[in-house]
């Protein structure tokens, strides 16, 4: 008997560990406004009735190099720099059939996530994106930095559908 319970009790540890190492991977390397950005990404998406978005690391690395490059090269655009479509861009870092993206700006980063989703959502284009059934996963980037000589706060976010 005592056997037994030693056995379940190894057992409920190891999955309990598993699933720790599970939930921490699913968030790594994101900052606290980008984890901010996809909960009211999929709070938006419950109240509407479609299913929640996953953190995808490739996404979020698109994401995360977009807002930058915006950022540093003083620039407003879905296309990169160079005019490259963002749906190549974004396949750089990640492999998926179908891609989406929303792009915001603001002064300061304060309370970055429910000013960004205020502006998408109040914007037909990218409130479809947001919407949309078919995205399962997304990648956020947040930038700091200055845009047109002022403090500002440059979001990404990348949507796809394997």
């Amino acid at each position: 008997m005592r056997a037994f319970v030693a056995l379940c009790l190894a057992v409920a540890s190891l999955l309990a560990a598993l699933f720790a190492a599970t939930a921490v991977t699913a968030t790594a390397g994101a900052s606290a406004r980008e984890r901010a950005v996809v909960r009211a990404v999929n709070f938006q998406r419950s109240v509407n009735g479609v299913r929640h978005v996953r953190r995808a690391g490739g996404l979020a690395r698109a994401a995360g190099h977009h807002s930058r490059e915006m950022l540093a090269w003083d620039f407003f655009s879905h296309n990169s720099l160079d005019g490259t479509a963002f749906s190549t861009r974004i396949r750089r870092f990640a492999r998926f059939r179908s891609v989406g993206e929303t792009i915001a700006w603001m002064t300061g980063c304060r309370r970055a996530a429910r000013r960004t989703l205020r502006m998408w959502m109040n914007s037909p284009p990218h409130r479809g994106v947001i919407l949309s059934g078919r995205y399962r996963r997304v990648g956020v980037g947040v930038a700091r930095g200055s845009f047109g000589g002022r403090r500002a706060c440059m979001v990404t976010a990348d949507f796809g559908r394997r």
